[in-house]
């Protein structure tokens, strides 16, 4: 995989300045090459996107950050000292890094008493193949079964894009046939996903499934790669709780009562956004305490740049890095990853509006005039997907998926989807 290979080139260059930073985290010197290895093996899942966004630096950081949090154990007053003498040996390979990985899922499914199913495979052919993905999971106090679906080697039309359609969820790389999905988010070349049982579930881009948890059919999940949590409302017991969880291992972050009407609402870096009938509400970290945020209804948060509902028909921007702010008009809103751009609707004809986040202006869409837009996904560096009913089309003639380059006003049509079938769903 080309992913791999840029990350062991990365490996080979960076080993011995990682090893030296996880004991200037207070990492004994001893144990500092096995939590580098550790958070190296950890950001191979998400290696890929990063790499595309140019991203690579931070993922590393955030991973050595985590891992040498739990054995950081040595006075800071001499961490300094021993980062210099340190004297580092050779860097794992591929093979020891898949291990680690391979070993960090299994802890993860074990604390989430989840029994692990093999992938099935069936050749077909030209590098294809069937699997089923079965019962990666099930939460011993709900007893949640995941069914085997079939999974087929394919790859996506769309790259960067996972989408749902027909029953069928297109990852990178594989496409599982699931049924009833709702909503999702992305979480690095997988993704965190809600169906219509109110089942939380992570789908690896290898086809392997894991339940997380309960939500409100009706009520998002939201999620973020910075950190790769996920976040949701479970209502399932005598008080409403929000439930923060590392997506990719099941691995509890936080959960803690909410009032009843509270949604999620974002996750930017360590921060959970979430709001109820009575307002919205931060906690800033896992340790932290929740805060009440802003006056106005809290739309999204990316890149720590927010958007929220200051009128029925404005909207209002905020880079709070810069001290800066527009309003601009709109109904609902969602930012792009990287936080450059906004999109909401028309307050009076719902059409698409994207806004520049650096100066406020319009900017193009993409879109033909009378397109029906029914799902959209914002990308980074100005870039965007749609799911479109092309204008004088029926029903039946279904939708075309297309992603669109803003910066040159270009679209490309992925995929056609046919049919009547359910709404076609695009994950953020």
């Amino acid at each position: 995989m080309r992913a791999d290979a840029d990350l062991m080139v990365y490996v080979a260059a960076r080993w011995p300045s990682l090893v030296r930073e996880a004991v200037r985290l207070g990492v004994s010197p001893a144990e500092a090459p096995d939590v580098a290895a550790e958070a190296l093996a950890r950001c191979r899942r998400a290696w890929g996107r990063a790499s595309r966004e140019e991203n690579v630096d931070a993922l590393v950081r955030e991973e050595l950050v985590r891992a040498a949090s739990r054995r950081a154990h040595t006075p800071e007053a001499t961490r300094e000292e021993a980062a210099r003498e340190l004297l580092v040996l050779a860097p794992p390979d591929l093979e020891d890094l898949e291990q680690r990985q391979r070993e960090s899922d299994r802890a993860g499914l074990k604390r989430a008493g989840i029994v692990a199913v093999p992938l099935l495979l069936v050749a077909t052919g030209a590098g294809a193949y069937v699997a089923t993905s079965g019962d990666s999971g099930a939460n011993p106090d709900r007893d949640d079964v995941l069914p085997n679906v079939a999974v087929v080697r394919e790859e996506n039309p769309a790259p960067g894009v996972v989408w749902y359609a027909d029953g069928k969820l297109h990852l990178a790389h594989q496409v599982l046939s699931v049924d009833g999905v709702r909503d999702m988010t992305r979480i690095g070349d997988g993704v965190v996903y809600g169906d219509d049982e109110g089942l939380v579930v992570y789908a690896a881009d290898d086809g392997s499934r894991e339940v997380l948890g309960h939500k409100d059919p009706a009520l998002p999940v939201v999620a973020t790669d910075e950190t790769g949590w996920a976040a949701w409302v479970d209502p399932t017991g005598k008080t409403p709780r929000l439930v923060v969880t590392e997506a990719s291992t099941g691995n509890a972050v936080r959960s803690f009562p909410v009032g009843p009407g509270a949604r999620a609402v974002a996750v930017d870096g360590n921060a959970v956004y979430y709001s109820d009938p009575h307002g919205t509400y931060v906690v800033p970290s896992p340790s932290g305490e929740v805060a009440p945020f802003g006056p106005w209804p809290l739309l999204d948060v990316r890149s720590r740049i927010r958007a929220s509902q200051v009128a029925k028909d404005t909207i209002e921007v905020v880079q709070s890095i810069f001290n800066a702010s527009f309003d601009a008009p709109g109904r609902g809103a969602v930012l792009a990853p990287d936080g450059v751009y906004v999109v909401t609707r028309d307050p009076v004809t719902g059409e698409v509006m994207l806004y520049d986040n650096r100066s406020g202006d319009r900017l193009p869409t993409g879109l033909d005039d009378g397109d029906e837009v029914v799902a959209l996904s914002p990308g980074t560096r100005l870039t965007i997907a749609y799911v479109v009913r092309p204008f004088g089309a029926s029903a039946e003639d279904g939708f075309e998926l297309r992603t669109c380059d803003l910066a040159r006003n270009q679209c490309v049509v992925r995929a056609r989807i046919l049919g009547a079938g359910p709404t076609p769903v695009l994950a953020r």
